[in-house]
């Protein structure tokens, strides 16, 4: 059976043979009118029998740009070239390299090389003098002169004499009367080079390509533009919910500290500290406990939620040191911060139960001082491991400052 006869220089490959790409894609690409889809429709539509598949390739692809910068690469690797670089201009007017195609997979560690080799604005490559003045270059012979003159610096050579290219051709892409970037094609492996009928035909598969990459850099620039759009629209709305919530806050505060100033039973105390300040914090129990007797050797809850009934019971007095967090910061007259059941079991082992019974994982427990002495505690239990935020403990230790004092006058009535 004969050989099957190799297609001419040119023809594009079938969309199943892609070489290995890269997808380094910069986002902050310039918009354009989209045109490509409508230029194949309408070839369709005008009773067109064939279209080359490398147009119809790029149609199907149009709203990806990812896949158009791939199909665009395969058009020219592995048929025309073994390595093949896309660059596009950007907003600023530099040439910027945006694809990488080998035609050989054990050539990705090379590729991977050549690829940490970014193109700078002041570069004079063959590809930016190209792009600059729109007229191809075809190097038939590169010699190591060629690579020399071709190279920016020391790290491009070492490069360019990696993948050892003995032939090269540049062709500007251009759109709607513009270059819109380059492409690069570099023989290595395949022993022809580069001759006139190559040019002549990749040139014709240029026009395509950069029709179809300056639209879906369009479309990726709108679709961009429209997130980001949406993305600010939601950081907006979530400062004005936050500014909203902080004026209800706020307000709730201020109503908080008036009904604080008027004559109130401690129970009545603790459930306006608990129910109408400490609530936003979300604890799963809370306790109000109030220095009892003339020795103040006891503590007597005066307001609790979130407790066992049982619990409550057993607890409802208690002795000053207690195996207790409320307790401890009634003794110490300091506030305790404890983030999870870890920390509590290391720094106060002995207070684990009472908490365990509660199912608690974090807690709060803040003195209540008055005149400078202290004339109970609050205690906050978490159902799950958290630590309060420097706000938050701020509002935790200005409400047991408003209730300490709403509790000192309601002693002083009492005498």
């Amino acid at each position: 059976m004969p050989a099957p006869t190799p297609p001419p220089p040119g023809t594009p490959p079938e969309s199943s043979a892609l070489p290995t790409l890269d997808d380094d894609v910069p986002a902050d690409v310039p918009s354009v009118p989209l045109s490509q889809a409508e230029r194949a429709a309408r070839a369709l539509a005008d009773g067109r029998r064939e279209v080359e598949p490398f147009e119809i390739q790029l149609l199907t692809d149009a709203l990806d740009y990812r896949a158009t910068l791939r199909t665009v690469a395969a058009a020219f690797v592995p048929r025309f070239a073994d390595w093949g670089f896309i660059h596009l201009v950007d907003e600023a007017g530099i040439p910027r390299r945006v694809k990488v195609a080998h035609a050989d997979p054990a050539k990705a560690d090379l590729a991977a090389k050549f690829r940490s080799v970014a193109p700078g604005p002041g570069w004079a490559t063959l590809t930016a003098q190209s792009i600059r003045d729109g007229a191809p270059r075809l190097v038939r012979d590169v010699s190591e002169e060629v690579l020399r003159w071709a190279a920016h610096d020391e790290r491009h050579l070492a490069a360019l004499q990696a993948l050892a290219p003995h032939s090269m051709l540049v062709l500007p892409l251009q759109a709607r009367d513009r270059i819109i970037g380059g492409v690069t094609l570099m023989r290595a492996a395949q022993p022809a080079r580069f001759a006139e009928d190559d040019l002549v035909a990749a040139q014709k598969l240029t026009v395509p390509a950069a029709l179809a990459l300056d639209n879906a850099r369009s479309i990726a620039a709108e679709r961009f533009a429209r997130d980001r759009a949406a993305e600010s629209a939601d950081v907006e709305r979530h400062a004005r919910i936050e500014a909203e919530r902080a004026l209800v806050g706020l307000k709730r505060l201020q109503a908080l500290v008036i009904s604080l100033s008027a004559p109130l039973l401690p129970e009545a105390v603790g459930r306006l500290v608990f129910d109408n300040g400490l609530a936003a914090l979300g604890a799963k129990t809370g306790t109000l406990a109030l220095a009892v007797g003339d020795g103040e050797e006891e503590l007597s809850i005066a307001y609790a939620y979130g407790w066992p009934k049982e619990l409550l019971e057993q607890w409802r007095t208690f002795r000053v040191d207690a195996h207790s967090l409320v307790a401890e910061a009634y003794r110490t007259r300091a506030p305790l911060w404890i983030e999870s059941f870890e920390a509590l079991s290391q720094v106060y082992p002995s207070v684990v139960e009472l908490p365990r019974a509660r199912g608690e994982q974090a807690w709060a427990a803040v003195p209540l001082l008055a005149d400078g002495r202290a004339v109970g505690a609050l205690g906050l239990g978490f159902g799950q491991a958290r630590r309060l935020d420097d706000s938050e403990r701020e509002l935790v230790l200005a409400l047991a400052a408003m209730a300490a004092q709403a509790v000192a006058r309601a002693a002083a009535r009492g005498r």
